[in-house]
């Protein structure tokens, strides 16, 4: 239930699809309110919420066909921000935008002003007592709503399709995952090595229905399900990996022989998702800093910048353990194994392609270093050995004979940092 709440809310038309329905039904008692006790509140309310029904219509009329205008408009905003973010950042980057609540929310308004003001007017006729109603007046409040929310809705994509924006917000929702692992990792144990669960008496291999990611695993509900049926559950890949239709998904451990289906615990698709997958998350910064360098942008800077957040976030993963990530249930019984994270691959794979197209331009090589030092601060010594070497793989398309003094003198200052973390 949990995957298909994530994966219901990820869709656009969800949050749309809510306010308009509360609005559909806001329309409905207002209509029954005009009908059944307008007449009897009409001396409690003041003057100006009650209008005749030839004003009300007039009014809801008007109202229907410019939040109509408003919806479109929004809708047209909202398609050339997607295009821009395609164009320029990064296409894994325009869920980011769709998913964004006040992106959402600003279309729901909208759409449900819409829905009100039409469903009003459809139903608006002469009362059994009187001739007024209150709906003109709670159409017009909707519709100052609506326009201060316009009003607020394009300060909001101004902000959003600037660069620096977009990542900060794509820092802040790494940050969290990288929060919620530490978080996971603390009452869990992680080993680098397997261990045979040994207790149980059968054991099945289940294999993957069908081809696509891993996006998301209820970690909760999952060791909540194997401490109450006496399982565990050991799983062969992670979340954030591509898996091939009958490729070996987990290995369920019981004392009798197992049927059980845990597919409600996890969720497949064609496409990564940013909420737990933290190599996607450092990925998509990845990119806008592989599309910054490129010839038809050329925008070193924001490069630069995408490289030292990537080194904050590499940074915060110091206390995540290689390996094997087992959770115990009250009793410290382990339930449930999951491959947690390689700290080597997931800092090669954040910046191996900026190496790759960045290896003439100094300034970004400059801040690869940069970042390496950043990293290098945060990590145990265990790991600053790979940190230092994956310095000299940024460095070796590099012929220092042929560079500038300048040049080559901030280089071997970064350099001689670099060096100086590693005593």
């Amino acid at each position: 239930m949990k995957s298909f709440l994530i994966n219901l809310k990820g869709r656009i038309w969800f949050v749309p699809s809510v306010y308009s329905l509360l609005s559909l039904i806001m329309a409905f008692v207002t209509i029954m309110i005009d009908y059944y006790w307008a007449a009897s509140m009409k001396e409690y309310l003041p003057s100006f919420m009650m209008t005749k029904i030839d004003l009300a219509q007039t009014v809801l009329g008007t109202i229907a066909g410019s939040l109509l205008t408003m919806t479109t408009f929004t809708f047209s905003t909202v398609m050339v921000v997607l295009t821009t973010y395609s164009s320029q950042f990064s296409p894994r980057a325009l869920k980011h935008f769709v998913n964004d609540k006040k992106t959402v929310r600003g279309l729901g308004v909208f759409m449900g002003g819409f829905i009100y003001s039409i469903t009003t007017l459809l139903f608006m006729r002469d009362t059994p007592n009187e001739e007024y109603v209150i709906a003109a007046f709670f159409g017009v409040v909707y519709a100052v709503v609506c326009l201060a929310y316009f009003a607020y809705f394009i300060h909001h994509v101004a902000t959003s399709i600037q660069i620096s924006s977009l990542i900060g917000r794509l820092e802040k929702d790494a940050m969290k995952i990288v929060k919620f692992y530490k978080e996971l990792q603390q009452n869990n144990v992680v080993q680098e090595h397997k261990k045979d669960p040994g207790r149980f008496l059968n054991k099945k291999e289940v294999c993957s229905k069908k081809s696509g990611f891993l996006q998301f695993v209820d970690f909760k509900g999952l060791l909540e399900f194997t401490e109450k049926n006496g399982l565990f559950i050991d799983f062969e890949t992670k979340v954030g990996n591509f898996i091939r239709k009958g490729q070996p998904l987990y290995t369920i451990y019981s004392q009798k022989e197992s049927i059980e289906d845990l597919s409600e615990y996890l969720s497949f698709g064609s496409e990564r998702m940013g909420k737990y997958d933290l190599e996607f998350s450092l990925q998509r910064i990845s990119e806008i800093a592989v599309r910054a360098v490129s010839p038809s942008i050329n925008d070193p800077n924001t490069a630069r910048d995408c490289i030292r957040y990537l080194g904050v976030l590499l940074g915060e993963t110091a206390e995540l353990n290689d390996g094997h990530l087992t959770m115990m249930d009250k009793d410290t019984e382990p339930r449930v194994r999951i491959p947690f994270f390689e700290f080597d691959r997931m800092l090669y794979k954040s910046y191996y392609q900026i190496v790759h197209y960045a290896k003439q331009d100094i300034s970004v090589i400059l801040a690869l270093l940069e970042a390496m030092v950043i990293i290098q601060k945060e990590m145990p010594e265990g790991r600053q050995e790979a940190v230092y070497s994956f310095h000299e793989y940024i460095l070796q398309n590099i012929n220092k004979e042929e560079m500038h003094k300048w040049d080559l003198q901030i280089l071997n200052e970064k350099i001689s940092e670099l060096e100086g973390e590693m005593k």
